[in-house]
């Protein structure tokens, strides 16, 4: 892609910034963020195809800095089950930042669920990756048995995602105003509790 083209694509973005913050993302088409910049809806598909992508690229970057800051402050906590819990409720809550921030719709968060994790697959897999490595540091430290520690990552890192789509749905089908998140962290924090107790060195003592 040439220059003029990148630099097309560079205020496509900023643009694309502005109008979902003013307008929300349930709001905001593509055709605002068209018109935004003086570009006729088709240019603006030659670029990208649709607006989940634009969203996502838009503010990718804001987003994986956000985690790394969030994974450094846990990072700080010597205790690698409480490592693990902080970094799972600071995360969990700035999702709800940028959902909130960006008034996502319940209906837009349940039909985007694959998109959005397919567009995120390269955090996630991080994220499992980091749930894994304070396991492994958690069993050399004795806070944790011998186990298969990527195994246990990823259930952490599935259980999460299943119990915030499985609150998602319920809301939207039982027509509730908003997402209730604190029952989302209430109940990932337990289940993953459950989880990490279940390799813990004292529960085998």
């Amino acid at each position: 892609m040439g220059k003029k083209a990148e630099a097309k694509k560079e205020r496509i973005l900023d643009a694309a910034k502005t109008v979902f913050g003013k307008l929300g993302y349930s709001k905001a088409t593509l055709d605002d963020i068209a018109h935004a910049i003086g570009l006729k809806k088709p240019t603006l598909y030659y670029y990208y195809k649709s607006k989940e992508v634009l969203f996502i690229e838009a503010f990718s970057q804001e987003w994986k800095d956000s985690l790394y800051r969030i994974r450094k402050i846990a990072e700080q906590e010597p205790d690698p089950l409480k490592q693990l819990l902080l970094y799972i409720q600071s995360s969990l809550r700035y999702y709800q930042e940028i959902v909130t921030q960006h008034t996502i719709s319940i209906k837009v968060l349940i039909e985007t669920r694959s998109l959005f994790q397919k567009l995120f697959a390269e955090s996630r897999a991080k994220e499992t990756n980091y749930y894994a490595a304070v396991i492994k540091d958690g069993i050399e430290k004795g806070v944790f048995i011998p186990c298969e520690a990527e195994r246990v990552g990823y259930s952490i890192m599935v259980v999460k995602d299943l119990i915030q789509f499985d609150e998602f749905e319920r809301a939207y089908y039982q027509q509730l105003p908003t997402i209730n998140f604190a029952k989302i962290e209430q109940d990932v924090l337990f289940t993953v509790g459950l989880i990490l107790n279940g390799i813990s060195s004292k529960q085998q003592a």
